[in-house]
């Protein structure tokens, strides 16, 4: 049952984040799959019929879809990420120009510094230096 449970969480998360790049590549792929099939159905036609003048111009038709499908794939996955950023930032400005730190207030003396003791000490020690240091002066 946790393995249910994460796997689903996980494909939740997945689809969450990467939902518009899943379904742009399947649309891609979809398209290129139609134009590679309408292309074919095509060629075949034109060979049972000997209908050989416009060939030419189906696989000029077919690389110009493939290259504008494309193209519209790049600019789907890519436009909106570059708006999304230029809000986000342009919204962070402003509630950082509406807000003003608490330290620029001069109405409110500042408090103790509760890092001082650390910030004049030689050499800052953790709980690992010290255990070593007691294991080296009271070997087993």
């Amino acid at each position: 049952m946790f393995r249910f449970l994460a796997k689903s969480a996980l494909a939740t998360v997945v689809w969450k984040r990467y939902r518009r790049p899943i379904g742009s590549t399947l649309a891609l792929f979809i398209s290129y799959f139609f134009i590679a099939m309408v292309h074919s159905d095509y060629v075949a036609w034109a060979t049972t019929t000997a209908e050989h003048g416009h060939l030419w111009a189906s696989f000029v038709v077919k690389w110009l879809a493939l290259i504008g499908v494309s193209i519209l794939y790049y600019w789907f996955n890519t436009r909106p990420l570059a708006q999304t950023n230029n809000t986000t930032e342009s919204a962070a400005k402003k509630s950082k120009s509406r807000r003003k730190p608490a330290s620029a207030n001069p109405d409110i003396p500042p408090g103790p510094d509760p890092f001082a003791t650390i910030r004049t000490k030689d050499k800052l020690r953790s709980r690992a230096d010290v255990a070593m240091d007691q294991n080296k002066q009271n070997p087993l």
